[in-house]
C-alpha cells in the first residue's frame, strides 16, 4: 500500500508537515504564516518551517508586506519543488 497523498514520503498522512506540503510544495502558490495558522490551523506555523528547513525543503521568502501595520512586517513564503538536501 503506498500513500499518494503529496509529503508522505517524508512526514506521516495528516501531519501538519505533510499538510503544508501537500498545499504549498513546488506549485508556486505563497502562503504566510497567518494563512498556515487560519487555513490548516496551524499555531506554530514558524516551527513547522523550521522543522521543514531541517528536512532539507527549500522555503523561502518571496516578500515582506509592511501594509505599513505596527510590528513585524509579514512574509511571505514558497517552498520550492527541489529540496536542498537530497
Amino acid at each position: 500500500m503506498s500513500n499518494t497523498a503529496k509529503g508522505t514520503k517524508f512526514f506521516n498522512e495528516g501531519t501538519q508537515n505533510q499538510q503544508i506540503l501537500a498545499n504549498y510544495w513546488g506549485n508556486g502558490k505563497s502562503f504566510t504564516t497567518s494563512d498556515l495558522t487560519d487555513d490548516l490551523e496551524i499555531m506554530s506555523p514558524g516551527a513547522r518551517l523550521t522543522e521543514l528547513r531541517e528536512e532539507g525543503f527549500d522555503v523561502r521568502v518571496v516578500e515582506t508586506n509592511s501594509h505599513d501595520s505596527v510590528g513585524r512586517p509579514e512574509s511571505t513564503y514558497k517552498i520550492m519543488k527541489r529540496r536542498v538536501l537530497a
